[in-house]
């Protein structure tokens, strides 16, 4: 019988095909080295059910909405970080794309960009970062069957809490990613380059400025995509623009990473991606492929990370900085009394009691004329430029009508126009002397006091943070700014969950009685929660756009529509004496 090599050639072609797409699912055997197969093996390894899950608990990136809005960012026609790259290289047949999308790419790159490292320092693998070992690291119930695949905030986590080893130290060799344990040395190394924080990049900014933004910034993206059978074959520089019939059917899931756009390149403009599959693949490894197809079907998510920048919680580290009774000089306020609880007189599970005070802990007077104001303000953990509001709003000014030095009153009464931004907005012609609480220097008689604010919260249904925040629009030249803000958080510092207005985890509420919270103990708990420059651009971009006004009508409306009134604000001793 006469045999037909072609169809024998046709038979291992579609069973390699078949082995490619479930890489995820299969264990392989080691292999020696990823150069041997990266012709032939177009493994990846992305988990995206899991991703879609997890990244609702992935804080939403603020910089591009606060950035953008103040004009600070400078697009040309053309940008690309190839400089910043590590070379080329391939995952072989594991299914580890999330490793090398997250690891290898783009913390190489914010490495090399943070070091001013040169094309010639990026071939050191010193100066490269290791796939092998974030995926080794990746705890197993993060990993797909028989160790396959992962997903990007599973590989983030591990970069922030443990770190990420060089290629030196870990090379990408000698596989066996079901059966390999992690070396100490290899943790040791790791510890040296632990990110900062990870964000992903939300639904609204899903626009072709947004990833031009951050590549002009010189911040590459990881993206996690949708691959259609044509992708697999891509050997050139032509752009990429439309997927096959059968697409939505039997799409891969895959994880690379962006570094360039050009718009002049294609007909409307094109993205510059390197894949992890070898420089026998595409165009020496990396491709181009359409602004509008990017947008619209390829990626369906996408993240940055913040390098060795460093965290503000650091400077929280010497307690003076939240010590009332450490003088500075100048002006410095800081957040010291804080607690929210059921209000008990009240007659829905709603209505609350705010207690709170500020001190003015620097050598100088800080007078009404700053208009500065304290400021109680939620925020949704994961999403705040979209779920955010200001409840109380106190305001210490000398612009309210014919008011004297000492007067103060809720704005309801006041028929003049003035800034009001939250549910419940207070005036003040208060002028608070070094060594003060505020609510001392409201009531000045020798004795110590707090303020009680009465509200009812609004209906929220989710994850939530509290921050009482002095001179919360940074109208004040302070000597710190991290201890304006104070947090209130349930158990371990994580976000209240809330439903229709109902604090849920209330039985691991923590008061701030005892230990006021300040930002260092939140980020030591929840090390990838929003910075505390984050949270300030945001707010001040929404005051700036006019957002928080627009809030406090619509919490304005439904106060008036629910008759919240009565003893809205009031003085009373301090709760909790201490030496000032």
């Amino acid at each position: 019988m006469q045999i037909d090599f072609r169809y024998i050639r046709i038979s291992l072609v579609l069973i390699l095909i078949t082995v490619i797409h479930t890489t995820c699912e299969k264990k392989i055997q080691p292999v020696e080295s990823t150069e041997e197969t990266e012709t032939t093996q177009k493994a990846t390894g992305l988990m995206q059910e899991e991703e879609m899950i997890s990244m609702s608990s992935i804080p939403k990136d603020l910089s591009i909405i606060t950035i953008q809005d103040a004009g600070d960012i400078n697009m040309g026609s053309a940008v690309s970080l190839v400089d910043y790259m590590p070379p080329v290289k391939s995952q072989g047949p594991y299914g580890t794309c999330t490793a090398w999308g997250s690891g290898y790419y783009a913390r190489t790159i914010m490495y090399a960009r943070e070091n001013n490292l040169t094309k010639a320092d990026l071939e050191d693998p010193a100066n490269q970062f290791s796939p092998k070992y974030l995926f080794l690291a990746i705890p197993d119930e993060h990993k797909g069957q028989d160790c396959g695949g992962s997903w990007p905030g599973a590989a983030f986590e591990v970069m922030q809490n443990r770190g990420i080893a060089t290629e030196e130290e870990v090379p990408y060799e000698n596989l066996n990613i079901c059966a390999e344990s992690i070396q100490q040395s290899w943790d040791e190394n790791a510890a040296d380059y632990k990110i900062e924080n990870y964000r992903a990049i939300g639904e609204n900014e899903f626009t072709v400025e947004t990833f031009k933004s951050y590549l002009a910034m010189g911040r590459p993206v990881q993206i996690s995509c949708k691959l259609d059978e044509n992708f697999y074959g891509i050997n050139n520089s032509e752009v990429y623009t439309s997927a096959d019939a059968d697409y939505n059917n039997n799409p891969g899931y895959h994880s690379m990473c962006l570094i360039g756009y050009d718009d002049n390149k294609g007909t409307s403009g094109a993205f510059q991606i390197v894949n992890s599959w070898g420089r026998n693949w595409g165009d020496e490894g990396i491709f181009w492929i359409d602004y509008n197809f990017f947008i619209e079907t390829f990626c369906y998510a996408a993240y940055v990370i913040e390098g060795d920048k460093g965290g503000l919680s650091e400077d929280l580290i010497d307690q003076n900085v939240v010590n009332p009774n450490f003088r500075v000089d100048g002006k410095d306020l800081i957040s010291i009394r804080f607690t929210d609880e059921v209000d008990p007189q009240g007659s829905s599970p709603k209505a609350r009691l705010l207690t709170y005070n500020v001190f003015n802990k620097g050598s100088e007077t800080i007078t009404a004329d700053n208009d500065w104001d304290i400021v109680y303000y939620y925020y949704n953990a994961y999403d705040p430029s979209n779920d955010y509001g200001v409840i109380v709003y106190d305001y210490y000014t000398d612009d309210v009508g014919e008011s004297y030095e000492g007067q103060n009153g809720d704005f309801a009464d006041v028929n003049v126009p003035m800034d009001s931004y939250g549910l419940y907005n207070w005036w003040n012609y208060v002028d608070v002397p070094a060594g003060y609480s505020v609510a001392k220097a409201v009531y000045d008689d020798g004795y110590d006091y707090d303020f009680e604010f009465l509200y009812t919260m609004p209906d929220l249904t989710g994850e939530y943070y509290f921050v009482l925040m002095a001179d919360g629009f940074n109208n004040i030249d302070e000597q710190y700014e991290q201890n304006n803000f104070i947090f209130l958080t349930a158990e371990d510092k994580e976000p209240l969950y809330l439903e229709n207005g109902i604090i849920q985890n209330k039985s691991n509420l923590k008061k701030m009685e005892d230990t006021p919270m300040h930002f260092g103990a939140m980020k030591k708990k929840q090390p990838n929660s929003y910075r505390l420059d984050e949270l300030s651009e945001l707010i001040k971009y929404q005051k700036r756009r006019g957002m928080l006004e627009k809030k406090a009508i619509e919490f304005m409306k439904k106060r008036k529509e629910k008759n919240y009134r009565g003893p809205i604000k009031r003085v009373v001793p301090a709760k909790l004496p201490r030496e000032m």
